[in-house]
């Protein structure tokens, strides 16, 4: 019996683009006020190179803060700083970043709530899913929010998922993982032994398992799991 939906960030509730350029013009100008000077356009690819620095970090299981993230950046331009202007940094993306929802989240979060309790799982370096989340008061319907830079583990590592089970108090067959990427939503779900379910927003029908096309199908699927 179904107890649990654990839901995947970006690519399954919303679509958040970050303008680099944009949130690097504001990341200069703060550091410059503490001597770090160094070009917006630089600053940009040496994030844009931190970038595949994290992908390669996730293939060895580990994940990263955003301290460890602008520090990681500023260090290719010969540059470090402190975990108080990095805070700030991590600000700009947040305030500068565009999020597009799910049509119908609300109605799908407010209905599912009443027969389950519903989780957060995201890869992210930072605040930002929980935060736009509560911003835009779907965090009411969450009992958990989980992103894998509180413990330092991606998915698709089964402990992410044993950890986030721990929070909601439920057993990994009482659990279904919604999520858009095979790897790291769905089998790592599966190894972790949780049930899953493909968020096919392409219409690829890559995944021969468990798949739905839009999110708005998940309570009629789950009761059917």
């Amino acid at each position: 019996m179904i107890k649990a939906v654990i839901f995947d960030y970006g690519g399954t509730l919303a679509e958040s683009k970050t303008p680099w350029d944009i949130v690097s013009e504001k990341a200069v100008d703060r550091l410059s006020i503490d001597d770090v000077d160094v070009k917006a356009i630089d600053f940009q690819n040496a994030v844009m190179d931190t970038v595949e620095w994290r992908r390669t970090i996730h293939m060895e299981g580990k994940e990263v803060d955003s301290h460890e993230f602008f520090n990681h950046a500023l260090g290719i331009l010969g540059h470090s700083t402190g975990r108080d202007i990095t805070d700030e940094l991590e600000m700009y993306v947040y305030e500068s970043s565009e999020t597009e929802w799910l049509a119908d989240l609300e109605t799908l979060l407010s209905s599912l709530s009443e027969n389950y309790k519903l989780a957060l799982l995201s890869n992210a370096w930072l605040e930002a899913p929980r935060q736009v989340l509560r911003d835009k008061g779907y965090g009411r319907w969450f009992d958990v929010m989980v992103c894998s830079y509180d413990i330092g583990i991606p998915k698709p590592d089964p402990r992410i998922f044993q950890h986030t089970l721990s929070l909601l108090d439920v057993e990994a067959s009482e659990a279904v993982m919604i999520g858009d990427s095979i790897k790291a939503d769905i089998k790592g779900a599966i190894n972790a032994e949780l049930k899953a379910v493909w968020v096919d927003n392409e219409g690829t029908g890559e995944w021969k398992g468990c798949t739905v096309r839009t999110i708005s199908e998940l309570p009629n699927l789950i009761r059917s799991i």
